[in-house]
């Protein structure tokens, strides 16, 4: 079944009873699509959907920044919706880059049910927030194209109740692949006050890292 198959985001809205995640999993891994709905469980901060590469479309990007001619975009986009035409390099939307987009707006428009979705492609020779950090938002989707994915900690790793005051060189508890996505539950979202998936971008090592991240928006 192809990573951008219709049946997976069907099977995504059919699902109404989300699984139960242990009380103490502030971190869950999971090998479904339906799963991602753990990410609503109080206790679940992170919630990781493991997939594979798709090959094609990382050789195009890795091509495209090799040439430099890779460039990030922001825009706003309906959930729910096709996407409008984006500013991506031909390689990379002969390889999928748009199918790709249009698969995580989608999942992530049915997970929130927001109206609209804020899409940003990052393309990055450094990280971007190199720090541990909680997020003062909602739920974000993360999702590394090219180059080494998001790293968090679980909450029993984190000694401090700030994480900001944790060393920046402190090991990570666990680190996403190329094309995971990447749920990050964080101190807006109802009940969570206080709380947040900690974590932290890495450090690309002089290579080009390529980053899709989704924010819910509503009126």
């Amino acid at each position: 079944m192809s990573e951008t198959d219709p049946a997976l985001v069907d099977a995504l809205a059919a699902s109404s009873s989300p699984i139960r995640a242990p009380a103490d999993a502030g971190v869950h891994v999971v090998d479904a699509l339906v799963d991602v709905v753990a990410i609503f469980e109080p206790a679940v901060q992170i919630c990781v959907y493991r997939r594979p590469p798709l090959v094609r479309l990382q050789a195009a990007l890795a091509q495209q920044a090799q040439a430099g001619a890779l460039v990030g975009f922001r825009r706003v986009v309906a959930a729910g919706r096709p996407l409008p035409p984006l500013p991506l390099p031909e390689p990379a939307i002969a390889a999928g880059a748009a199918q790709e987009l249009g698969f995580l707006g989608e999942v992530f428009g049915e997970l929130l049910g927001c109206p609209r979705i804020g899409l940003r492609l990052e393309v990055l020779d450094r990280p971007m927030c190199p720090r541990w950090h909680r997020d003062h938002n909602g739920i974000r989707l993360l999702c590394t194209w090219l180059g080494p994915g998001t790293q968090w900690l679980d909450d029993a790793a984190s000694p401090v109740a700030d994480p900001a005051l944790l060393p920046a060189d402190a090991p990570p508890s666990g680190r996403a692949a190329p094309f995971d996505l990447v749920l990050l539950k964080g101190g807006l979202w109802q009940g969570n006050a206080g709380r947040g998936a900690i974590h932290r971008s890495p450090d690309p090592a002089g290579a080009v890292r390529c980053l899709v991240a989704l924010d819910a928006l509503w009126d």
